[in-house]
């Protein structure tokens, strides 16, 4: 074998490993260290094979144009093979990747081309394309500044395109571009008119960086929506803090208006006991702990703002005549936000307060907050007699009566601690169930 065809099935390898390396960059904090592993050894025995594949090719076709773009054509998938492997169940980010690597790829191709067109035109075909491969590989580690950064905010951009439509939509597009633009390449041509070449090269590049602009400018479109939803929790949770002062201040003056009035009550006791009425001396305790405990905020927790917004809000709903029923067991020195959970905790309740209030008897509200280990779960069901409409997430659309408001504050509360929720309305009750991870947050 000629030494000289053993060194261009080489350098189509590395071209091959430049292409995933790309795509891999966008992926890799998505992978473990064992899967980071794996896919270089299964990369580095399949890259020895393809450059005798390669070689055995390109002996037997003499270094033609047709051979070498059928290797450039088809040869990165088994790459992506595995790839997809190390990162399952993200399909649409790697048809979103795969795309935008080949316009990445053909953007190298056509300068090179270029290059070629001004010193080479006169040479044979084997060396013009065993040129055109080194041109190529010299071009993207020269660009690979410019397309680390580039491919490494393609993700996180097609992260915040949360509509399940509009992510296929992101996806699909340049696809659609890469196919159209293979079609125009899959030729025996060398040689273009400079027409072809500068369109060639033009095309790609005004879909890549148009493309990245429209990306930036979902980027700030969904940090202003982010900052202004903040702000409104923020906001939000401010009244509930006032409002939890207010209750602790009137708690301090029924306090007082308590002590002020236990001499009486003393008194009183001493009086029923005395003449032996226990059933009325009962029933009078009774009215006392019910007044202590009417408006006050109870420690169901360590956390001051939680305990203020269960309290508010299961306050609210016994003075509605609804049945509360709660099980709350949280640990001190949890990495979970307070005021998060305490956002997330208010409006839940205040969904199931209004879906409740107006519904049919027996009126219910149960409130489950348990930790075990490092796993949280919050499980709340109330009484429920309409119809709600479900989003494509399988949640209450925002803004329907009761089990509507705050769906954005949970969805912000799973995606900030890796969650899950889990819905259910059926037989008269709505119940939501929420298990997310106690881990601190980077």
């Amino acid at each position: 074998m000629d030494w000289t065809i053993l060194l261009f099935a080489v350098q189509i390898t590395l071209a091959r490993i430049a292409d995933i390396y790309l795509r891999y960059y966008a992926f890799r904090e998505m992978m473990t260290p064992e899967a980071k592993r794996t896919l270089l050894k299964r990369l580095s025995v399949f890259s020895i094979f393809f450059t005798a594949f390669s070689a055995a090719l390109f002996t037997c076709t003499e270094m033609t144009v047709s051979s070498y773009k059928a290797v450039l054509l088809f040869g990165w998938i088994p790459y992506q093979y595995f790839l997809v492997q190390a990162v399952p169940d993200q399909k649409l980010p790697h048809v979103f990747l795969v795309s935008m690597s080949f316009l990445w790829n053909f953007i190298i191709h056509s300068i090179s081309c270029i290059i070629l067109a001004l010193y080479f035109r006169d040479a044979s075909t084997p060396v013009v394309l065993q040129t055109e491969s080194f041109i190529y590989l010299s071009l993207f580690l020269l660009f690979l500044p410019i397309s680390r950064h580039f491919f490494n905010s393609l993700l996180p951009a097609f992260a915040h395109f949360t509509s399940r439509n509009v992510r296929i939509y992101i996806a699909v597009l340049p696809f659609l571009m890469t196919v159209g633009y293979i079609v125009l390449i899959s030729d025996n041509v060398l040689w273009h008119s400079w027409e072809e070449r500068i369109a060639r090269l033009l095309l790609p590049a005004a879909f890549v960086f148009t493309y990245h602009y429209i990306m930036s400018t979902a980027k700030q479109v969904y940090e202003r929506k982010r900052l202004t939803h903040e702000k409104m929790l923020l906001k939000q949770e401010l009244l509930y803090l006032e409002e939890g002062r207010l209750l602790a201040a009137d708690n301090r003056e029924q306090l007082q208006k308590h002590l002020d009035g236990l001499l009486d009550t003393y008194s009183q006791l001493r009086q029923l006991l005395h003449t032996g009425d226990i059933k009325e001396a009962q029933a009078y305790i009774a009215q006392q702990e019910e007044k202590l405990s009417a408006a006050a905020i109870l420690p169901y927790t360590d956390y001051a703002i939680v305990n203020a917004a269960i309290s508010i809000y299961l306050h609210r709903a016994k003075a509605k005549g609804i049945n509360i029923i709660q099980k709350i067991n949280l640990p001190n020195g949890m990495n979970t936000d307070e005021n998060d959970l305490s956002v997330l905790v208010a409006n839940l309740l205040e969904n199931a307060l209004l879906a409740s209030a107006n519904g049919q008897e027996p009126r219910q509200i149960t409130l489950i907050l348990q930790h075990n280990g490092s796993q949280c779960v919050l499980e709340l069901a109330n009484t429920f007699h309409g119809e709600l409409q479900l989003g494509e997430d399988g949640l209450p659309k925002s803004g329907h009566s009761g089990h509507g408001i705050g769906m954005l504050s949970l969805k912000n509360f799973l995606t900030k601690y890796n969650g899950y929720a889990d819905f259910s309305c059926e037989n008269g009750w709505v119940r939501i169930t929420i298990y997310w991870e106690d881990k601190a947050q980077c």
